[in-house]
């Protein structure tokens, strides 16, 4: 939808395994060239010349469709999780350099205005030294949060996930943290239930862990609760508590922190109508036309996988 309304943008050929559903996106859309089938998309990138590859793939198949478009020259903007291992990981890192691309993750809670309030609050010190921080992220779980066109439930498939809620939703959070923090430094400790869904992976998620400036993190992520998204950050001068949804007041201390005229904006704000990822598109298509490189970059999108892939290794 995003690349429909940017008026610097033209659709002009989808790539999907099914080929009704191809030809459905195709007709919405009004994109001429439809391919179909399991490897559409490698003959796709192969006969079209295209400015843009937008991956939105079952996990498994994000990095050989990068590694694809990288050797066609072509920009991307992938869907989290980029890759789902470090070997993968760093064969993109070793085909970006010294290619003149633009590689944008898909990070589109970046685009949340509530955001660049709480980092102003953190860049002006009005808490002072941040001393921990809590997020937490959940939904029903695939399938049930949303509908999916696809039959295929790959969600719940190890090999073609990569992982469970925490590669899911956990790389969101620590994109987000590291936006506001800065660098983690250490995964401390998991642990993890499968309570709800009959898969193999985690459904339910903690992660504690450590920012490169002492800061001590802990992300909740979970496929088995009501739609919920909180992040609480504690400093030596003051406190903020923020619902996402808008549907609960801004809560704060000490009192006098009301003054601020920052904390003033964010007991005013309201969620915004629009579409995140249809910002994150036009960003990206900006930085094309500018030949200019920002954020979120390939850099975020693999700190985000190595975070999770620290955490696994914790599992006992």
């Amino acid at each position: 939808m995003g690349y429909a309304k940017n008026p610097d943008c033209e659709l002009v050929a989808i790539a999907s395994r099914t080929e009704e559903h191809a030809k459905a996106a195709s007709e919405k859309f009004h994109v001429p060239k439809v391919y179909a089938g399991n490897s559409s998309w490698e003959k796709m990138i192969d006969e079209q010349e295209l400015d843009i590859v937008s991956i939105c793939t079952p996990n498994y198949l994000h990095a050989p469709i990068v590694l694809k478009a990288i050797e066609n020259d072509c920009n991307i903007l992938c869907e989290k999780p980029i890759a789902l291992s470090r070997e993968e990981l760093s064969q993109i890192e070793e085909k970006l350099k010294n290619k003149n691309i633009i590689f944008f993750t898909s990070f589109n809670k970046r685009y949340n205005p509530i955001f660049r309030l709480i980092k102003s609050i953190l860049d002006e010190d009005i808490l002072g030294k941040i001393t921990s921080v809590r997020y937490f992220f959940s939904h029903y779980g695939p399938y049930k949060s949303w509908e999916a066109i696809s039959e295929e439930k790959w969600f719940f498939d190890s090999k073609k996930a990569g992982g469970g809620v925490l590669l899911d939703l956990g790389v969101h959070c620590i994109d987000i943290l590291r936006y506001l923090l800065g660098e983690y430094d250490i995964v401390n400790g998991i642990n993890f239930n499968t309570s709800c869904i009959n898969m193999q992976e985690e459904d339910n998620c903690n992660v504690l862990f450590r920012f490169k400036n002492d800061t001590l993190g802990l992300i909740s992520v979970s496929w088995c609760n009501e739609p919920s998204e909180t992040l609480d950050i504690f400093g030596t001068r003051g406190f903020i508590k923020v619902d996402m949804s808008g549907r609960n007041r801004l809560s704060f201390g000490p009192k006098s922190l009301k003054r601020n005229k920052v904390i003033k904006r964010l007991l005013k704000f309201k969620p915004s109508k629009e579409s995140a990822q249809n910002k994150l598109i036009d960003h990206f298509i900006n930085c094309i036309q500018t030949k200019k490189q920002e954020s979120p970059n390939f850099e975020d999108g693999k700190k985000a996988v190595e975070f999770v892939l620290d955490a696994y290794s914790l599992k006992i």
